[in-house]
């Protein structure tokens, strides 16, 4: 897999998708975690930011086969499950095609009733280097609202570094919870990624840093509509 071509001249651009995998249950109510990998071939991201690739219910277990993604979809899973082996972090985690550099790997809880997580990445891309920050934002607002200055702080701990924030970030407002990141940054909406089954929602996102542009859209494959509950959302990104 290689990012995409542009000319001599330009710089790199960087393919990311953002996919809640719902624990590989399809539309159909099976276990089969083949049409994730599927899915993800199709789109051949750099860097691909998952969330609930576990069982969600103890012991957790994990739902893809880094040997299969690898195999299948040129992806390598990390685990930021602080040495759980579970491969996710409250159900998060981060796969990376072989160009992409990982310096380092770390995860922290977000406030809400039911446990939410977010998984930190430094990455080396050709040009440079990447803040990556992968998440499942809480369902209830005031939770998220508090999951979101959380991140905001986190962020803006990164300094004059690109960061770029990509998830299931449960907002279903053009902006609502997500209000503090439209000063000093840019809310990237992609389209409406759920249900599968009659799309309402663009509940996944892309917040990028000022340092980084780009555009973003819904992938609606055939086996993308019956993997998840939610189609994986795409963004093509280059320095600003």
């Amino acid at each position: 897999m290689a990012m995409t071509m542009q000319p001599p001249d330009s710089p790199p651009a960087l393919r990311v998708t953002s996919y809640n995998i719902r624990k590989a249950v399809g539309l159909d109510r099976r276990r089969d975690p083949a049409r994730i990998v599927e899915v993800l071939a199709e789109i051949a991201p750099d860097i691909a930011v998952l969330q609930e690739v576990d069982t969600r219910v103890p012991p957790r277990r994990a739902v893809l086969s880094p040997a299969s993604m690898e195999a299948h979809a040129g992806l390598r899973l990390l685990d930021p499950s602080v040495g759980l082996g579970r491969t996710g972090f409250h159900g998060n985690t981060i796969a990376l095609a072989p160009h992409i550099e990982l310096l380092d790997l770390d995860a922290i809880d977000l406030p809400g009733l039911e446990p939410r997580g977010a998984v930190l990445a430094r990455l080396r891309l050709p040009d440079g280097e990447l803040f990556l920050v992968g998440c499942h934002l809480p369902l209830v607002a005031t939770f998220r609202r508090e999951a979101v200055a959380r991140l905001v702080e986190l962020v803006r701990g990164a300094g004059d570094a690109r960061w770029l924030i990509a998830g299931d970030l449960n907002e279903p407002r053009p902006v609502g919870a997500l209000a503090p990141f439209t000063e000093g940054a840019r809310i990237l909406p992609a389209g409406l990624s759920f249900h599968t089954r009659m799309p309402r929602f663009p509940l996944d996102r892309f917040i990028l840093s000022p340092h980084l542009t780009g555009e973003a859209h819904v992938h609606r494959s055939a086996a993308a509509r019956i993997a998840s509950d939610h189609y994986p959302v795409v963004a093509t990104l280059t320095p600003a």
